[in-house]
This record gives C-alpha cells, structure tokens and sequence, in this order.
C-alpha cells in the first residue's frame, strides 16, 4: 500500500483520556512515517490556539494542519493561514437565536477566543461530566464573556471560524438538526452531545483534498483515521480510511478497516500495519 500522507484525527484517535498526549509507541510510529517520506496532517476541530503538546513538539513531520472541521489549513510551527472559510455573521446571528429559543449553551470561536453570554456560561457548568476538559481549558484559559453574542458577531473583521453548541439535550437533537438543516453551514456532531458548527465549504475532506493539491499528492495515496461524524468526509475522501474501535458503529461501517481504540494504541497499530507494514 502505497501511503504518502497520513491525515490523523486528535481527540477521540491519537489524544489519550487527558486531550493531551499521545502514546510513546504513537509518537514512535510517527516518527518512522515521516523517516518513509509519508506526510503527517493533524486534523482537527480545534483551532491551532488549542492545538496540543503532541503536535508542538518540534518533530521533523510537524507541518501542515486541518482546524476547525476543515475551516482553516494552517503551518504548525507559526500558525501561518494558507487556506481559510469563516462563518458569515448573519449566519452565526441565525445559530446564536436558535440556541435562544432552545435554551441552550452557544459559543462563537474567532481569532483565539470563544465568545459566550454569562447565561450560557452559567448552562454548560451542569454537564461538567461530559464537557469537563472543555469548561476547565477551554474556556477557563480562552473563554470571553460578552453582554451581546449577536452584537459581537457582527463585529467588524471579526472571523468566525467555528460555532460550538456544547450540550444539545437528547430530545431537541432531531429538532435542532433539522432546524440547522435550513440554515447555509455545515454541522458535526464531535460527541454525544455536542455539535460544531463551520462555514458551508468547511469539511475535513475538502480541507484534505486541498492539501492534497498543496503537497502535491493525489488522494489515492492518503491514509485518514477517525473516530467521529466530523471525520466521516475525511475518511472518504481518503483512499484507505481506518476508524477507530471506540468510533460508533456507522463510522466504523464507512471505513476501509477498523482497529483498536484510543486507548489501546489504535493509531499506532494502524500506522504499523498498513504504512510500515510491520
């Protein structure tokens, strides 16, 4: 098989339980990709402000980056933009008076903040239990709290990469999806709870075929792992995709082999087997 680019998803793939490292065999892996020539492409919700220690290392493979679901393609060593789609802010402006008439949480992500009302803020501390590592770094070391969320979302220069809905109760997820549907962006759900929200154009998989042109590399040749339904175009676009073992049964039914999770070395088993042919 011949694999010249890895596209590998973080949380819930390479990142173990604390989003913040990666497995010495993991690393080890990676390493010897790169050594094979094959290029390595972090690919993330995240933004690059969130983008963790395993990936700033200073490792010879530390290169390009997917963020934002695809919104934004970004060098790792100096955060150079080289691709971008923000949200417009009528659109952002539609998201925040949904979250409204629900009552649930919304915040809006723009150039290394996340904007939020003292109201939403006050509706995420309940769901600690699934969004803990969210509330605690996220928004304890990035978090800004405005009086106006639509306001600051018109505010001139003002580019909205991504829109967080933290916590959608189990019965309003057909409601609100539906809803969505209407609306020009696209959705993902990145947890049981959650969804994340981009420009119409940003998905990983255009994010991959892009960098695909900028490498020079077809597709064909691309290995991608994932675990989530922001990862489902990404595996698609790839020609071999691998899910992860913990990712749900119709991520896993869209891949081309699945391997063990997160937190058994998965991402590392699958580099060995089918780009180092160990």
């Amino acid at each position: 098989m011949d694999i010249q680019l890895l596209a590998m998803d973080l949380d819930g793939t390479s990142l173990q339980a604390d989003h913040q490292s990666f497995t010495p065999r993991l690393h080890q892996a990676l390493a010897e990709a790169h050594a094979k020539g094959v290029a390595i492409v972090p690919t993330t919700g995240r933004q690059h402000f969130l983008l963790p220690p395993p990936v700033q290392t200073g490792a010879a493979w530390e290169n390009l980056c997917i963020l934002c679901n695809g919104g934004e393609i970004r060098r790792i060593p100096t955060g150079e933009l080289l691709r971008g789609h923000y949200i417009p802010p009528e659109v952002a402006q539609a998201v925040v008076e949904l979250a409204g008439e629900f009552r649930f949480p919304v915040e809006l992500s723009a150039q290394g903040h996340m904007y939020l009302t003292q109201e939403s803020w006050d509706m995420e501390q309940p769901f600690r239990e699934f969004i803990g590592y969210h509330l605690d770094v996220v928004l304890g070391k990035r978090g800004v709290v405005v009086d106006d969320l639509v306001r600051t979302a018109h505010t001139p220069g003002l580019n909205i990469d991504k829109i967080n809905l933290p916590h959608i109760p189990d019965p309003l997820r057909d409601q609100v999806c539906a809803r969505l549907g209407t609306l020009p962006l696209n959705h993902f759900w990145s947890g049981p709870h959650t969804i994340e929200i981009a420009h119409t154009q940003s998905t990983k998989g255009n994010a991959l075929q892009d960098v695909c042109g900028l490498l020079g590399i077809d597709p064909a040749h691309v290995m991608a792992i994932g675990d989530s339904g922001n990862d489902l175009s990404m595996l698609q676009a790839a020609g071999f995709s691998v899910a992860m073992g913990n990712a749900a049964p119709h991520i896993q039914a869209a891949a081309d082999a699945v391997t063990l999770p997160y937190d058994q070395d998965g991402a590392a088993i699958a580099i060995e087997r089918y780009i180092l042919n160990k």
